[in-house]
This record gives C-alpha cells, sequence and structure tokens, in this order.
C-alpha cells in the first residue's frame, strides 16, 4: 500500500538525520513514521542552532523543548522565520470550537490551523500522513485500531497532550446531545432500540489508545483522522455542565482557545479579523530540525463577499486567493504587474448542488417546516426529474464559469477519480422532457403558469449564501430556466452563517443553492454525514431515525459495505450503486463543477496550493516569506 511506501520515505530521511526510527509491527494493516528531537530548544525558548542558522527571529518565540517524538515535515524548502500571512475570508466563523464546526466559513480557519488530529493527508500528493499519532496498527479482521501519540506533545499552554482529550473529545463527539457532523462517522448500526451504535474507544496508557469496532472498516484511520481534539483541563467542566454547545464561541476570550496546531487564536474582531499566533509548543520541524511554524502571525480578514475578496488580493492586501472562474484571465493578465501566480489545480473536488427541503418535520411551533403542498411536490422523482432536465448546465459552464467548467448530475465530482461513476444517469437540457414527467406527475402547464392537481401555482422560494456573487447568478439564471416552465421562484441570499442555521436548525427553507466542501481525503468514509438517511447532513431529510425511503434504506447498506470490504473494487462496485442511485433519486441536483485556480505572491515559499480545502494553506505551517514583506515585494 502507498503508506508503506511513504515510510521508507521518513525512514531515509530520519537515517540521513540521524534520528531513531520507530519500528513497524506485524499488523495486519499499520503505518509510521520515526522519532526524533529536530534539535532541542532551550526552556527559554531560545533558538536551536539550525534555527539560528537562518534569518529571522521567531515571534512570538517557541517555548520550552521540542518534542521526542517531533513529527520531521520533508516536503517543501526550508524556510525562514517572520512574518504576517493574510487571507480574506467571505464572513465571520461561526465558532472556534472544531467538534461543533460544519461550515467552510469555520474550518478553514481552525481545522488545521488552530487544532490538530491525530491521523493526516496530504493534501497535493492525496496520500495519509502521519500527524499527531507517530503510528497505527490494525488487526487483520479490521475490527481493532491502535494508535500511538507522539511523546512530549503539548497544548498551546504547555499543559501535556494525553489519550485522556483523545478520549474526551470522542466522549463529546458521539454524545447524542451534542450536534456534530462528525459523529456521522462513527456510526456502526443501531441497538435493538434503535439508537445509534458506536465504535469503543479505550485508553491503553497516556500515549496509546484503542478503537475496538463493531463491523469491519478498512479505512478507519481516516475516520479517527477527524477528531480534531480539545482539552479536557479546559472543557470538561463546561461539558459536565451540559454546556459544551457554548463552549469556544466567538465571544471566548483567546486566551482560552486552547490549541494544538501550528496557531493559536490571538484576536478576533466580528466582521474584520480573526488574528491568529504561532503556537510556542507546535510539534513539527522542517527536514533541517528548524522547528514549525515559520510565520509569526496569520490573519483572516473578513470581507462581506468574493468580490471585496479579489479587490483586496489585487490591491495587495492578501497573500493568496481562491480564483473563481470568472476571474482567471484578469488576474493571469496581471501577473507580473501584481508580483503574484496563478495556478491551476484541475476539475474542482468541491461542487455545487439545488437541492428542495423534503423534511416534513415540525418547528418548534409545531408547524411544518415546509407547506405540505410543496413537500408534495419536492418528493415526487419525476417533479425533481423535470427540474434536472430544465436546467441548461453548459450556460452555466460558459456564461457563470467562462468555459472552465463541465455539467454535474450526481454526488461526487469528476475530479474524485478514485471514486466517480461516469455510468450516471444523466440530464441534458431538455424542456419537452421536463414538460412531459411534470404532465406524467399531474401538473399542467397553461398561459405560462404551472399548476398541481389541486390548481395550487407551483412557487417557492430559494435561498443561497449573499457572500457569493457567483451563486447567487447561478441562482437567477435558475430562476429564468425554471421560468421557461411556468414555475415561479423567489430568490432570497442571506448571509452564510444564517444559512447554516436554515440548513442544520431551523430548517426554514424551500430550496437552496449550496456546495460541498470535499471530505479529505476524499474517501466515501468521509461522506458519511451526507449520505447516511440518519447523517445531519443528509441536508434534504436529515437525522432520520430509520430510512424514509428504500432508495435511502439501500444507500445505508452500501455506505456500510464499501468501508468493510478490502478489496477495492468491492468498495468501488458499492460506491458506484450509491452514486448510480443519486443520480436517478436526485435529493441534490448537481449543476456544474469549474476548473480551479489558486494565485500567491511570488514571495511566498512553499506555496503548494491543492484542490482539495483549504486550497491555499493546508500546508500552513510549512509557508513563509523568502524576503520580509514590502510594498516592491509583496
Amino acid at each position: 500500500m502507498q503508506k508503506h511506501k511513504e515510510i521508507r520515505t521518513f525512514a531515509t530521511l530520519a537515517t540521513v538525520l540521524g534520528f531513531a526510527v520507530a519500528a513497524l509491527g506485524g499488523c495486519g494493516g499499520c503505518s509510521s513514521e520515526p522519532k526524533g528531537t529536530g534539535g532541542p530548544a532551550t526552556a527559554s525558548g531560545a533558538a536551536t542552532a539550525s534555527e539560528a542558522a537562518g534569518p529571522g527571529t521567531p515571534n512570538p518565540p517557541f517555548q520550552g523543548e521540542l518534542p521526542k517524538g517531533a513529527l520531521v515535515d520533508a516536503e517543501g524548502d526550508v524556510g525562514k522565520y517572520g512574518g504576517t500571512f493574510v487571507i480574506a475570508s467571505a464572513g465571520n466563523p461561526k465558532s472556534f470550537n472544531p467538534i461543533l464546526q460544519n461550515e467552510a466559513s469555520t474550518s478553514e480557519v481552525i481545522s488545521g490551523p488552530v487544532f490538530a488530529t491525530c491521523w493526516g493527508f496530504d493534501n497535493l500528493k492525496q496520500t495519509e500522513t502521519p500527524e499527531m499519532c507517530e503510528k497505527y496498527e490494525r488487526t487483520p479482521d479490521n475490527m481493532t485500531y491502535t494508535f500511538t501519540l507522539r511523546e512530549g506533545l503539548k497544548w498551546s499552554d504547555g499543559t501535556p497532550i494525553t489519550v485522556d482529550d483523545f478520549a474526551f473529545s470522542y466522549n463529546v463527539i458521539t454524545d447524542p446531545k451534542i450536534p456534530c457532523s462528525v459523529k456521522d462517522l462513527f456510526k456502526q448500526g443501531k441497538d435493538a432500540a434503535g439508537n445509534d451504535l458506536f465504535a469503543v474507544m479505550e485508553k491503553v496508557d497516556d500515549r496509546v489508545f484503542r478503537f475496538k469496532l463493531r463491523e469491519p472498516n478498512v479505512v478507519f484511520q481516516y475516520t479517527a483522522g477527524s477528531i480534531y481534539a480539545v482539552p479536557r483541563h479546559k472543557w470538561e467542566n463546561a461539558y459536565n455542565k451540559g454546556e459544551f454547545n457554548k463552549a469556544m464561541t466567538l465571544q471566548t476570550p483567546p486566551e482560552d482557545i486552547v490549541s494544538s496546531g501550528p496557531f493559536r487564536v490571538k484576536a478576533f474582531a466580528t466582521e474584520e479579523r480573526v488574528v491568529l499566533e504561532r503556537n510556542p509548543y507546535y510539534w513539527k520541524v522542517d527536514k533541517a530540525g528548524n522547528r514549525l511554524p515559520y510565520l509569526d502571525r496569520v490573519i483572516f480578514v473578513v470581507v462581506p463577499d468574493f468580490n471585496v475578496s479579489l479587490l483586496k488580493f489585487r490591491d495587495g492586501e492578501t497573500d493568496v486567493y481562491e480564483v473563481r472562474p470568472e476571474d482567471v484571465e484578469l488576474l493571469k493578465r496581471d501577473q507580473d504587474k501584481g508580483n503574484y501566480k496563478v495556478v491551476e489545480l484541475g476539475p474542482s473536488f468541491n461542487t455545487n448542488y439545488f437541492m428542495f427541503n423534503q423534511d416534513d418535520g415540525l418547528n418548534k411551533e409545531g408547524k411544518p417546516y415546509v407547506d405540505p403542498v410543496k413537500t408534495a411536490w419536492f418528493k415526487d422523482k419525476n417533479f425533481r426529474k423535470a427540474i434536472s432536465h430544465a436546467i441548461d448546465r453548459n450556460s452555466i459552464v460558459n456564461v457563470l464559469y467562462q468555459g472552465r467548467g463541465q455539467p454535474h448530475y450526481s454526488y461526487t465530482s469528476a475530479a474524485n477519480k478514485a471514486w466517480f461513476n461516469p455510468a450516471i444517469t444523466q440530464y441534458p437540457y431538455d424542456l419537452e422532457k421536463s414538460k412531459a414527467l411534470l404532465a406524467t406527475a399531474g401538473f399542467t402547464l397553461k398561459d405560462a403558469v404551472l399548476t398541481d392537481k389541486a390548481g395550487h401555482r407551483v412557487t417557492f422560494n430559494a435561498v443561497t449564501n449573499s457572500e457569493n456573487p457567483t451563486r447567487i447568478a447561478l441562482l437567477n439564471l435558475l430562476k429564468e430556466d425554471f421560468a421557461k416552465l411556468g414555475i415561479e421562484v423567489k430568490v432570497q441570499p442571506v448571509p452564510f452563517n444564517d444559512l447554516v442555521t436554515r440548513l442544520s436548525d431551523t430548517r426554514d427553507f424551500e430550496s437552496i443553492v449550496l456546495g460541498w466542501s470535499s471530505a479529505v481525503p476524499p474517501d466515501p468514509s468521509q461522506m458519511r454525514n451526507v449520505l447516511l438517511s440518519s447523517g445531519r447532513s443528509h441536508n434534504w431529510h436529515p437525522n432520520q431515525k430509520t430510512p424514509a425511503t428504500e432508495w435511502e434504506k439501500r444507500i445505508d447498506e452500501l455506505v456500510g459495505k464499501n468501508s468493510q470490504v478490502a478489496d477495492m473494487a468491492e468498495r468501488k462496485k458499492a460506491y458506484d450503486e450509491i452514486e448510480a442511485i443519486f443520480s436517478d433519486e436526485l435529493p441534490q441536483i448537481g449543476l456544474a463543477i469549474y476548473t480551479d485556480h489558486a494565485a500567491g505572491r511570488n514571495n511566498l515559499g512553499n506555496f503548494r496550493p491543492a484542490a482539495l480545502r483549504p486550497k491555499t494553506h493546508w500546508n500552513v505551517e510549512q509557508i513563509f516569506f523568502k524576503t520580509p514583506k514590502n510594498a516592491k515585494n509583496r
């Protein structure tokens, strides 16, 4: 397997640097990498000899000795210390709580930069990597996974990181009272009363923990890697009081957001910025033994929309930019003058979709989330198929994406070559087919007005996030397409965080245009929160006690099968069927995939953008400035 190739790479590097290499056990499946000191810093935080050899002084400085189990990051160039890296963020994060986060505005700030995981992923190479754990071991029956934490890890406040922190975090994640999407990844069936069952986590010692599974899972290291542990010593009391949902909010004092990633929260100002500064106890070193991160600070500047984000990049106020298709030619034309480079990343892993609210539940006032008349329309597969055939996807690609893209019809992007199924149901633009499907479902089109069997006019509202002008334009194109069927659509842009609240909590919407950021890694095992009928992100009808339809029941079965068999061909066969069902039933109607681009200043070292999010700063601990930032070299 690829991971064993990774082991040899780490081992070779460790031999060159003189580090001790951890031996591999004779497990059914395992992965590890060498332990090493990387040159300990003094207790006062002074730089090591290797750190002093390069220009720049860490400010704030590192503290204490480098952990004995420090991870050697062999990728990229050896960098320089100092500087503030600036990124524009469309909208505020919703919180600083990594367990509760479920939206990009939060995850791109805290998942990775502030909180680390036990097992990671190289977004560019698309291979798994060790992180806070130096190795894992898997039994041959794929029922037990044992992880070993690195020796000497500390939180940003200097407190040791132990298995107790992971055990506490896992207990929170699997608590049915805690509304977190990552919970769905650990579900393994139900008990006789219909309650969810989860993998059992056991503490072996302060550095070793074990998961005993209820059913085989060949990629459970990915699932375990979705745990962004939080410090027990800071948040156990709040959890015991039933107040964890209020932990690590935007109002929490920054010094209480104790981190494990390369940075810690320094300051936050609503609608202005999030300021991160170096975690003085971070546990990675570069290939020369220098402690990471190189950057002193990272600032996420909060902007009202992506147009302002573009302006700030062109004006030199930010260092990187995720380039929209409509901006590519403009930015390429000005590369030399702006002293930056635009990099093409290939088809986007991210998707955009149109979705109806099929949830027939009741709100807090006891009223249906959606008018039952409309719910009946939305649950009719012929109605959804008619809608899909009415979408002119080629116009979306040509008008909005400047020809840089392709139509999309199912759940997984074509960028995901390992899992995408090309043999899915497709819906070419065909208004006559749409009209025939609507007639079959009992709808009548007369005088440019569509009505149902009872004479109700077909009209619904459609929401999307106001920070994204491209999505608003996309929704207006859909409005024009649907008008050709006599359907009236009321477009309602709202702030992204309000949109997430409507989607996840109040369920106050009739239809929506939104998108998925790909799971990292982009493996079906990481998509359970969406695909499972009980999933919190099964957004057309979430948190089902039992599957509402036979096709959702079948997908539940296939999701389990996909992760239980080791043979890749069998895994692919199960997922191909999931994709085929999804494209036929259309719980979410795929729209179009654009070609990804990213831009970064020429002064950036180790700028390695990837198609998987966060595209521009997934390796933020490696990024550095080749020369000090000033007006000339920005």
